[in-house]
């Protein structure tokens, strides 16, 4: 076991490494002459985070020209998207009648969030509103209630006591008005009176101290953001002169190094891999040899007991 984790250190090591290094590799690799110019055009697409100058080679030499930077830009490749978004909000006011709450209200709002962007618009429909608290007092209650006609102005025929809007009020003033006389002899006297009672008394009640009222903006936020750049690196030739292109050059020169290097790196990983694995191969089939003879050579306890004897 703990050979075979030795083995595995290694090889992951160079495969992390190889990864790290392809990353950089060019999605695209365009070589040209446009108008007499010898180019090659590296083409990339990275996240927005990247730093482009890691992409910028060193002089390299290809197909018989030495190449040099020349010339770097860049391409944003946008994302966009949109949604519905609902936003509440609350508003306090002295009244419930529309008109002083619309006064609180905007007809639209900005939405921003550092993401999302957009206009809301008032939603009249989604309008909730209560009280926000009451206060309770006492106040002064009065009524006047006429009794009559009655044939006499007796005291009996006026109640003590009153009904008014659930609240009992008491009896405090009594006036006597005549409303009807007879002809006795030669003098009038009063033959009908009606009473006009005063009942007085005090009520409780309560009172709304104000009142809140939620509602929604409603609308479309959308956003619009970098997704990832594309970058052109380009690289301008001329034609290699030096002994070693003369002499056919080697694979390195005529390639890009930079660009080579997760090639190589995966291509070290396997064969180093293969090699590891060859030789625990070959550790084991010795152990399971050397364990076999060990069997076959050693003698029985028969025949050891046989010799001694």
């Amino acid at each position: 076991m703990k050979m075979r984790k030795a083995i595995l250190c290694p090889v992951l090591a160079l495969t992390l490494s190889a990864s790290a290094f392809a990353m950089e590799v060019p999605s695209n690799t365009v070589i040209q002459n446009l108008n007499g110019s010898q180019q090659v055009v590296k083409v990339y697409t990275l996240p927005p985070e990247s730093d482009p100058e890691e992409l910028i080679e060193e002089p390299f030499i290809m197909e018989g020209y030495r190449y040099s930077f020349a010339d770097i830009t860049k391409e944003e490749n946008l994302v966009e998207d949109s949604t519905i978004h609902k936003e509440v909000v609350t508003v306090e006011t002295k009244s419930k009648d529309l008109s002083a709450i619309l006064e609180q209200l905007e007809p639209t709002m900005d939405y921003e969030d550092g993401t999302y962007s957009g206009t809301l618009t008032l939603d009249h429909t989604s309008f909730h509103t209560e009280v926000s608290g009451y206060s309770s007092g006492t106040t002064s209650v009065k009524a006047t209630k006429t009794i009559g006609p009655l044939d006499r102005n007796d005291m009996s025929y006026v109640p003590a006591t009153t009904k008014k809007d659930g609240n009992t009020l008491t009896l405090s003033n009594v006036e006597w008005q005549v409303i009807g006389t007879d002809l006795v002899g030669e003098t009038l006297v009063p033959a009908s009176y009606q009473a006009v009672a005063t009942y007085t008394g005090t009520a409780s009640y309560s009172v709304a101290n104000g009142y809140i009222t939620t509602a929604e903006y409603v609308g479309t936020i959308s956003r619009k953001d970098v997704d990832s750049i594309t970058y052109r690196v380009t690289y301008l030739g001329t034609e290699d002169n030096s002994e070693e292109q003369r002499a056919g050059g080697s694979f390195i020169t005529n390639f890009s190094f930079r660009s080579a290097i997760p090639f190589i790196l995966g291509g070290v990983g396997l064969v180093v891999a293969a090699i590891l694995l060859r030789a625990l191969v070959r550790s084991r089939e010795e152990v399971a040899r050397l364990r076999e003879k060990h069997e076959t050579d050693e003698p029985d306890f028969d025949e050891r007991e046989g010799n001694e004897e």
